[in-house]
């Protein structure tokens, strides 16, 4: 259940982005460890049914929840809600979680006897914009979350040299990677921000993931790797690399295509 966190006027990523959905709510979720089984099935089997009559209804234009792979530190989030809208003004226009009478008719139960928020703890939450994306199905998001020195070279960069390399490779069907996409953070900003920008790889297989990840010795360089080299500035852009790269697995996602 995703209910109002941050600003009064805001209201509950996705990495299933797309050309109709430029806006995300990400809100990030801590589940006990003894929890997770009652956590996950309330939020597909129930909460679900409210997100995908808000689609229906043309409020909202996805959701989808991501479990994380693994354990950065025992405090940090293990799942991710990923609300989408159409643009900024979607969002902010209707809160499909607010209405307890109407959401009881979809639910078929009381909302209290299948909440969530009471066993959970919201840790953080961003909303985010859509810059930039190749299309594709995966069932793992690798997120490499950013705080560049300098924001719009980023995005730039992205755009106009790496998007179009991460597209060859995914339609020669190189890397295992079928998907990649880029967004910047709309809120919350500031020098405390945990990352301002980020971007995903999609994947089918796990093992495809760790495949890209892993370390390996530098075979023969190509002429496509040579001419980023020789155009790229992220060394500058990025001097430290990524804040985290994550891997984060689809549980469940609902959009217009699978109403």
């Amino acid at each position: 259940m995703i209910m109002k966190t941050i600003l009064p006027t805001l209201f509950a990523l996705v990495f299933t982005l797309s050309s109709y959905a430029q806006v995300a709510y990400l809100q990030y979720r801590k589940v006990p460890a003894d929890k997770t089984e009652e956590f996950v099935e309330k939020e597909t089997q129930y909460w679900s049914k409210v997100a995908k009559a808000a689609i229906k209804e043309g409020k909202m234009s996805g959701w989808s929840l991501w479990r994380k792979i693994g354990v950065t530190h025992e405090d940090a989030p293990n799942f991710v809600f990923v609300n989408t809208f159409e643009n900024p003004a979607a969002m902010y226009a209707d809160d499909v979680w607010a209405n307890l009478e109407a959401i009881e008719e979809i639910l078929g139960v009381n909302p209290a006897t299948v909440e969530t928020n009471s066993f959970t703890t919201v840790t953080f939450d961003y909303v985010m914009q859509l810059e930039a994306m190749v299309p594709g199905d995966y069932k793992y998001a690798l997120v490499n979350y950013a705080m560049p020195e300098d924001r719009n070279a980023f995005i730039q960069e992205n755009i106009n040299l790496w998007r179009p390399f991460h597209k060859a490779n995914i339609d020669k069907g190189e890397m295992g990677m079928t998907c990649w996409g880029m967004m910047s953070v709309m809120y919350p900003t500031g020098n405390k921000a945990r990352f301002s920008v980020m971007t995903w790889d999609g994947f089918n297989l796990l093992k495809d993931v760790m495949n890209y990840l892993r370390y390996q010795p530098q075979s023969e360089i190509t002429p496509e790797w040579e001419a980023i080299m020789s155009k790229t500035k992220m060394g500058d852009i990025l001097p430290n690399g990524f804040e985290w790269s994550i891997v984060y697995e689809l549980v469940m996602s609902i959009g217009p295509d699978n109403e």
